[in-house]
């Protein structure tokens, strides 16, 4: 990957780029375009199963998620099929390796955490029950280099960590309160010790070095002690405080309240880029594709923008 260029991308840019890299006519094959599906309720997240190559798992609802869905495409006769997989009271979903979906759902009193796995056609499919904590789970991140460990955090600033293989909840470890409702983006492990990415929803939206939309923080698993390592925080004179985000490798995006995109290169700690709102549409969704090269931005009315990031 080049080395990030720190300016902001702006609609001129854009549009240079955009021009630059479009193929000659003449060197286009036609195409065809056909609707294999619809879906009549609102998508919230669209939620890609690894390993599993003809399979798609969108949640859906208006503010909450209401349902599960996987959207099967068959090669063979190209039909195309959804399963509904679960519904109810959705709190968060995530899309792991070896072809596996965890979700967790219900109130507190009945908390399902629950892991399916897949077959490889993206058929059949078996279900798993981890051992649920007495808190409400807000997100899910798998720990890269540390196999069949799942992390997981909660309204109560906990991060819970659970054992794939058993189901067993191993650990319980509380991070500091300077920010509420912290939500975990990434995990890794190296020497013992767990470096997770967090953002923070919740906290004043400011120019101010205290409120930082995304921060590193490092645990200690023996002893669940806690500190934190690194601040992301945006360049002078942005505001705004996290919605949304996504992070892939060692690059965070982030939606800001103020309708902005910006990004950060995490190894270097800095704010890299803005993408300020285009045509007055506010961005309301971001995501990263299968490298960190690509961005893709979605706008309220529905548009989806492509930008290559280096």
């Amino acid at each position: 990957m080049e080395e990030p260029t720190g300016k902001p991308l702006s609609c001129e840019e854009k549009e240079k780029t955009e021009t630059a890299e479009l193929p000659a006519s003449d060197s286009v094959n036609p195409g065809n375009l056909q609707l294999v599906s619809k879906l009549k309720v609102p998508v919230l997240q669209i939620v890609p199963v690894p390993d599993v190559y003809n399979l798609v798992c969108v949640a859906l609802g208006n503010l909450e998620i209401r349902e599960i869905r996987t959207l099967l495409c068959s090669s063979d006769d190209e039909s195309e099929k959804q399963v509904l997989l679960k519904s109810g009271n959705i709190k968060a979903v995530l899309g792991l390796t070896k072809r596996r979906l965890v979700s967790s759902s219900g109130t507190l009193s009945d908390q399902q955490v629950e892991v399916m796995t897949f077959a490889e056609d993206g058929g059949g499919k078996e279900n798993q029950f981890l051992m649920p904590p007495e808190e409400t789970i807000l997100t899910f991140a798998e720990v890269q280099g540390m196999q069949e460990a799942l992390l997981g955090t909660t309204v109560m600033n906990n991060i819970v960590i659970w054992n794939l293989k058993t189901g067993q909840l191993l650990k319980k470890m509380h991070i500091d309160d300077s920010y509420q409702a912290s939500v975990c983006h990434k995990a890794y492990s190296e020497m013992g010790l767990l470096f997770i990415v967090l953002s923070h929803p919740c906290s004043k939206e400011s120019e101010s070095l205290q409120s930082p939309v995304f921060r590193l923080i490092v645990i200690n698993p023996k002893t669940t002690l806690s500190v934190g390592v690194m601040l992301y925080c945006l360049p002078p004179g942005q505001a705004g405080r996290f919605l949304e985000g996504d992070v892939k490798d060692h690059c965070a995006a982030a939606i800001l309240t103020s309708g902005t995109i910006a990004i950060w290169d995490l190894l270097l700690g800095q704010c890299t880029a803005l993408l300020p709102p285009i045509s007055d549409q506010h961005w309301s969704f971001v995501k990263w594709s299968g490298t960190d090269s690509h961005l893709l931005a979605g706008q309220k009315d529905g548009n989806i923008f492509v930008y290559h990031y280096s």
